[in-house]
């Protein structure tokens, strides 16, 4: 009897398999029809990925078991046909089981949104680095996927099928022969998804994006080689204190208000209120660094439709007109946001007292001038507002 029972490895692995794959399908389908405001989206998606990465892993040694354990013979009593479409039904499902996390992990490295994959938030998997990104490139992965997640489910049911056949019609042992009732198979599929969940607790604790790395710093300070303004001007003459000075912007999401910041970029002022026509002011973005406080809208933001963070990693201000104003001054320039740029007149407030300066401001644009959610899902599904606000406070020293 024990020779026509598959081994107990292949017992774990194919059950194992099986119920994280009926679990992927399902929470795919689920997250995918969530809002993008939920706030869990971008978790789900996160471990979906660790869980497929998972199946992966376990579809490689299920395959490597089988090519060097033989598998119980088939009964006598089945037809040719059964048998050619019980291994055509077999290595077809090895073949899903690699190529579609193998299509779900190219499709997170062609994405335009970029982010990182992670093992359960703490094992850095690396992206197909020869794969070209893009929003079309993207689609046709997502697709792909899809279309293998449902060959998954075709190929799934006509399993179920013939295994219920085979255990309650046919009575030849098929089923038995896979059936999980000795306890060292359930303890070891128990075993899998225990350490399954400690990774889900461990992404829980440990998975949040990280701070900007400092090579984003650098790579601000290269950018603000940048276009310069005409004519003669002042040198550099304020240091910014770059803890007290901030940069936040708002916008409106179903009428909801939402707050934002970006976390990583530079200011650089000439500014003499003595001497206003030599004076200007320069402000280099990371757009990576863009935060909301939700990491799937953090992601959405880095993707083309908004940032496009992957070819243009910096966003710049750069005014070269500095005029009196009512209450304070105006600063006159040009905002350069991926392929856009326009003009903007910027209000701001200067305080200087004893060589220390605060100086307070901000600004209504329209995103769709320059460029930032074009598409209509952005325009009227997701109930985006039009208009942006964005504020800044500098504290800055004179230069002695």
């Amino acid at each position: 009897m024990a020779d026509n029972r598959y081994t107990t490895v292949a017992i774990v692995l194919h059950w194992a398999i099986a119920l994280l794959i009926v679990g992927q399908i399902a929470g795919g389908f689920y997250m995918h029809n969530l809002p993008n405001t939920s706030a869990v989206k971008f978790d789900l998606y996160q471990l979906h990925k660790s869980f497929g990465l998972t199946i992966l892993l376990l579809a490689f040694a299920r395959l490597a078991w089988r090519l060097t354990h033989t598998r119980p013979a088939l009964p006598a009593s089945m037809s040719g046909w059964q048998r050619a479409a019980s291994h055509v039904t077999h290595w077809a499902f090895y073949a899903l089981m690699i190529a579609t996390p193998l299509v779900g992990l190219a499709l997170v490295s062609v994405s335009p949104r970029d982010i990182p994959t992670q093992y359960f938030g703490v094992i850095g998997v690396p992206h197909f680095g020869f794969l070209e990104s893009g929003a079309d490139a993207e689609d046709r992965f997502i697709n792909l996927h899809k279309l293998l997640a449902f060959g998954i489910l075709g190929l799934l049911a006509l399993h179920v099928g013939a295994a219920l056949k085979h255990a309650f019609v046919d009575r030849d042992g098929v089923f038995a022969s896979m059936s999980p009732r000795q306890p060292a198979a359930l303890l070891g599929v128990g075993a899998i998804f225990a350490a399954l969940g400690v990774g889900a607790l461990v992404y829980t604790l440990f998975g949040s994006s990280a701070a900007p790395a400092a090579e984003d710093e650098a790579m601000i300070a290269a950018s603000s080689d940048g276009p310069a303004c005409p004519g003669e001007r002042l040198p550099v003459n304020w240091i910014i204190d770059e803890d007290r000075t901030a940069l936040r912007f708002w916008g409106e999401q179903n009428g909801r208000k939402l707050a934002g910041r970006f976390s990583n970029f530079t200011t650089e002022i000439g500014f003499n209120e003595n001497d206003l026509a030599r004076s200007w002011v320069r402000v280099t973005i990371d757009s990576s660094s863009a935060t909301t406080g939700d990491m799937l809208r953090d992601g959405e933001l880095a993707a083309d439709e908004w940032l496009d963070v992957k070819d243009h990693p910096t966003a710049q201000f750069l005014a070269c007109e500095i005029v009196p104003d009512r209450e304070g001054y105006i600063a006159r320039g040009e905002l350069s946001v991926k392929q856009s740029s326009g003009p903007i007149d910027l209000p701001f407030m200067v305080r200087i007292s004893g060589g220390e300066a605060v100086a307070n401001g901000g600004v209504n644009f329209s995103r769709t001038d320059f460029g930032l959610g074009l598409a209509s899902s952005w325009l009227d599904e997701e109930g985006i507002g039009l208009d942006v606000r964005v504020e800044f406070e500098v504290h800055a020293a004179k230069e002695r």
